[in-house]
């Protein structure tokens, strides 16, 4: 009898085949959780990308307001002046008091 056929019959190769399939399972959960962890990490990335671009187009539309805003504090600026106020006054009908008189309201 050789060598190489007592390993045969003692059932040493398929220790060996035992350990590569064990080995090729472990290597084949290392590669799954790697890539469940690889696309749980792009749906947060992709998330994070998407949240950021609604809140640059919420700051743009922030600022198209408050650039409303100021114009419109411009404008009620201008339409309080004195000379306005006195123009619409009299387009409305209204003319300035010739005489004033005071009447004292209080307790005696």
């Amino acid at each position: 009898m050789s060598v190489i056929w007592q390993q045969r019959t003692h059932g040493i190769p398929r220790r060996k085949q035992q350990a590569n399939q064990t080995l090729a399972r472990v290597f084949v959960i290392v590669v799954l959780s790697a890539t469940a962890l690889a696309a749980a990490y792009l749906a947060l990335v992709a998330s994070n990308v998407h949240t950021a671009r609604q809140i640059w187009a919420m700051e743009q539309q922030m600022m198209q307001v408050q650039r409303n805003n100021q114009a419109l504090q411009v404008e009620i600026a201008r339409q309080s002046s004195i000379p306005i106020l006195q123009e619409r006054s009299v387009s409305l009908g209204y003319r300035a008091a010739e005489s004033v008189d005071y009447i004292y309201v209080g307790a005696p």
